[in-house]
């Protein structure tokens, strides 16, 4: 039994899955790619982390907005097996959570100090010398973009199939 699936109109054919609702729905797979597929989805990824925006799966009639977790890849000559972990990109509940608890002043407010205290500790960091002009406006907040990029894990294994996760170190169990 297999998954059927779209990821941004690239089929795909998942042999192994996990699914899983918590507070956002997670779909772990695993796929073989052909090299030109594999790079479709790699160049998907960085566009991803480039831009901070998900992209569309299509699992039977349902299109759920995602964005990548953790990748896993191993490279088997002729095609890659591919793991990735798919989450779905709604944050409604988060946002909720966040800004039910503030109001939109005291928001603004934090902001404004927390960018005041940036700016003071990177002048004190370039007054003593420790960095230059240029490396301080690099070390500025870059934006909320810069700060998902963060959130992919991407690397390579010898077999996907094989893997252990080193959090528990048990062989990771999906369908």
């Amino acid at each position: 039994m297999s998954l059927h699936m779209l990821i941004n109109g690239i089929p795909l054919e998942a042999y192994k899955w996990e699914e899983e609702q918590s507070d956002q729905y997670r779909l772990t797979i695993n796929v073989k790619l052909t090299r030109e597929d594999y790079q479709k989805l790699d160049q998907l990824r960085e566009q991803s982390v480039k831009d901070g925006e998900g992209f569309h799966v299509m699992i039977a009639d349902y299109v759920k907005p995602m964005r990548f977790g953790k990748i896993i890849y191993s490279d088997h000559g002729d095609f890659i097996k591919w793991r990735a972990t798919l989450i779905e990109k709604d944050r409604t509940k988060e946002l909720h959570d966040f800004y039910g608890k503030q109001n939109k002043k005291d928001l603004a407010e934090t902001v404004v100090k927390l960018k005041q205290a940036n700016e003071k500790l990177l002048s004190v960091l370039q007054d003593k010398g420790i960095l230059t002009s240029d490396e301080a406006k690099q070390a500025g907040f870059e934006g909320e973009r810069d700060l998902e990029a963060g959130d992919i894990e991407y690397f390579q294994v010898e077999d996907i199939d094989f893997y252990l996760d080193r959090t528990d170190k048990k062989q990771s169990v999906i369908h």
